[in-house]
């Protein structure tokens, strides 16, 4: 029975992992390590051996191979994050008939489950000033409070 637990609980946690990284050109590797923690669960289950992967080396590899793939995981949904807002708020903007030159989106991810948008900047050519407070305006009844919005007219 405690096999069977084992299995189903890596399972879980192997396909919670699956979901939470995002598709990218890391997807093969990540679909192999996967694999191979779930094979490893599965012998470890089966034979009752217990592996020690607390030593100074196996201990300072997981730690700099885990914080790559969390800094990669990072870049890329903030990435994506950053695409998504700027083009909704692009869209948004066009209806009233603004149009920005450029678009910037300050996101802060300090944890899995601690995603914040902390600031949108607007930037618009020169002459546009009366667009840029429009925007602000606009942008200040769709958004959060708590999202600082800043614009900046390039003279």
């Amino acid at each position: 029975m405690k096999f069977i637990q084992t299995l189903c609980m890596s399972a879980l946690s192997c396909a919670i992992f699956r979901l939470a990284v995002p598709a990218n050109k890391f997807s093969k590797q990540i679909s192999a390590l996967i694999a191979g923690v779930l094979l490893l669960t599965g012998i470890t289950a089966l034979s009752g051996a217990e592996f020690d992967l607390q030593g100074a080396e196996n201990s300072l590899w997981a730690e700099k191979f885990g914080a790559e793939i969390s800094q990669n995981v990072n870049e890329e949904l903030r990435y994506k994050i950053c695409s998504e807002m700027s083009d909704k708020i692009y869209a948004l903007l066009s209806e009233h008939g603004i149009c920005p030159k450029e678009i910037h989106i300050a996101v802060n991810i300090s944890g899995l489950y601690s995603i914040d948008i902390t600031q949108v900047e607007l930037v618009f050519a020169s002459g546009e000033r009366a667009a840029a407070a429009a925007a602000a305006e606009i942008l200040a009844g769709e958004l959060s409070p708590e999202i600082e919005i800043k614009t900046e007219v390039k003279e």
